[in-house]
């Protein structure tokens, strides 16, 4: 029996308290309408609402008037040429108030987090690990953004999550043709592949990924990142997840070098479809190794020379027992060990429960499958038989560290626990005969 450990605290609950600001913008119409009533408000008025404004909500917010600034240059934009009442510029920041609502981005669920080592190690005690977790975060609406945690694992396996800012940001992406990109739905680009930057002074626990492209306008969905070391030594991050615009989705990728600097990009080819890719750590004889669930019920393995477009893959598994009938899955990015890969999956069955389970991919060819447990790992519990998704326990990522195995995991789509496993005894497990 492999030895669990499902840790008291942290347990990371949704927040209806965090907040981020956004773009509001209504149709033509109802902009013109809300800039006339502000164009007819006097001088005195108008800063006298400007100033309230400020006054009530720059403490959470810090630059509203840029943002103010911003947000009515994107319903400028819509209202067609000759339309623009507004002279005054602090009459345009009032209007621009009227284009902006606060969002609470995770008020209705927090789930699904993936981990990895963080750029930084400094100053961290002996034997602990600093480590970044993305998160998703669920708001009105169910949309789905990507946010971060930082914290520590101790030498004995304990987690500490750091405090956290209440209010969140966007980042800024670059100008195109000096005007800056919009976030509103009604002016979101076709293009796929942008950039998001963050000040340097932010917290990581401020930046919000939040959808940016018509192609993820209702959602950002489970982000598994990766810590990726390449064939010359140098280390980055990529992340896999799903794009959803109400309708389709779309698998794409972020990279970034230090969760300031973030590429937003499109994935293509063949192999591309369904949902749950994840990138290995490394290439594998040259090429870039990806996990993923092609056919909607079984796992793949891909291989590409070209990081964006995957045109080959093998099925390695496919639903054996009872826990997984329904599919399985990957539960983010495999994990190097002197034995193989491991790799952490998740399995539906009935009433449609989902669990994680783990294989175990030969290390020179991962399309090979050398262990695969019969019972789950990890299975719904008390803590997962009623919330935003009953029954669900499912992960992104995971992380080793001093012989443990540290599983973040989303309890039920509602809340993120944590749970440690003896990676020993897992291995044990999975190489018996």
């Amino acid at each position: 029996m492999i030895a669990l450990k499902r840790l008291a605290a942290p347990v990371l609950e949704p927040d209806y308290t965090r907040l981020v600001i956004r773009s509001f913008v209504p149709l033509e119409k109802r902009i013109l309408a809300i800039t006339a009533r502000v164009s007819a408000l006097s001088e005195e008025e108008i800063r006298k609402e400007l100033g309230e404004l400020i006054n009530e909500f720059s403490e959470d917010h810090g630059d509203l008037e840029t943002r103010f600034k911003e947000h009515y240059a994107q319903a400028a934009a819509l209202m067609g040429t000759g339309n623009e009442p507004l002279s005054s510029p602090e009459g345009r920041l009032l209007a621009g108030a009227y284009f902006t609502s606060e969002y609470a981005f995770e008020a209705t669920a927090l789930f699904n987090p993936s981990i990895v080592e963080a750029p930084n190690q400094e100053h961290v005690p002996p034997g602990a690990l600093r480590f970044i977790m993305s998160t998703r975060s669920v708001g009105e609406g169910h949309i789905s953004s990507v946010s971060f945690r930082s914290g520590i694992i101790d030498k004995d396996g304990g987690v500490s999550i750091d405090s956290v800012v209440r209010t969140a940001i966007q980042g800024r992406q670059p100008a195109q043709n000096g005007v800056p990109e919009k976030h509103d739905a009604a002016l979101l680009p076709a293009n796929m592949a942008y950039e998001i930057a963050f000040d340097e002074t932010s917290h990581i626990s401020e930046r919000l990924l939040f959808p940016a492209s018509l192609d993820e306008q209702n959602g950002i969905e489970d982000a598994r990142f990766v810590r990726f070391r390449d064939e010359d030594g140098s280390v980055r991050y990529y992340a896999t997840y799903t794009a959803y615009d109400g309708r389709n989705i779309m698998p794409k990728l972020i990279e970034t070098d230090d969760f300031l600097h973030f590429k937003m990009l499109p994935l293509g080819g063949a192999m591309v479809r369904n949902k749950g890719m994840a990138l290995f750590p490394r290439k594998i004889n040259g090429r870039y190794v990806m996990l993923g669930r092609i056919d909607g019920e079984s796992l793949f393995t891909m291989h590409s020379a070209d990081l964006q477009v995957w045109n080959e893959g093998t099925k390695i598994a496919s639903p054996l027992f009872p826990w997984e009938f329904m599919q399985i899955g990957n539960c983010g990015s495999p994990l190097e060990l002197d034995e193989g890969w491991l790799v952490l999956t998740h399995g539906v069955g009935s009433l449609r429960r989902y669990s994680i389970g783990a294989l175990l991919l030969d290390k020179e060819d991962p399309t090979k499958v050398i262990g695969r447990l019969s019972e789950p790992l990890i299975s719904p519990g008390d803590r997962e038989r009623t919330g935003y998704v009953p029954n669900v326990v499912y992960t992104c990522g995971f992380i080793a560290n001093k012989g443990r195995l540290i599983i973040p995991y989303g309890s039920a789509d509602r809340a993120i626990a944590f749970i440690t496993v003896n990676l020993a005894e897992l291995v044990g497990e999975l190489t018996k005969g």
